[in-house]
């Protein structure tokens, strides 16, 4: 792929969440190697997560969902948003890694899929530039 071409992923960001994920909060992932995949909920805001790989990260936002494909490697960097009554696509974090769902990688009752990603007012505000928006 050269860098004329796109990648389509999920829907086109058109703003950015107004307030912090709260818990209970519904979205979707647009994850480079799994496509879109929605029926997330926030379990947990500003959470400390340490990695298999002894990393740790911290204020990040936690969401779990009961069924279908869990994020893989490769999702992270990937968007998270709420599509609202209009069909917007309105930004709410960014992937930074998940797991669950055992060995076939989908969600189930005793394997939830499990999403951990940063807050949009976090990344906005920590990293350099903006989410984009059209």
């Amino acid at each position: 792929m050269n860098l004329s071409e796109s990648v389509h992923i999920g829907p086109v960001v058109r703003d950015n969440w107004r307030r912090w994920a709260q818990r209970g909060d519904k979205l979707c992932t647009g994850g480079m190697v799994t496509g879109e995949k929605c029926g997330w909920k926030v379990t947990a805001t500003q959470a400390t997560v340490k990695y298999s790989s002894g990393m740790v990260a911290k204020n990040v936002v936690v969401a779990e969902k009961g069924s279908g494909a869990c994020t893989t490697p490769g999702d992270s960097g990937g968007p998270t948003y709420t599509v609202d009554s209009s069909g917007r696509a309105i930004a709410k974090g960014v992937i930074c890694g998940g797991g669950g769902g055992g060995s076939d990688n989908s969600g189930g009752f005793f394997d939830p899929c499990r999403l951990i990603f940063t807050d949009i007012g976090l990344a906005n505000s920590a990293l350099p530039g903006t989410v984009a928006r059209s």
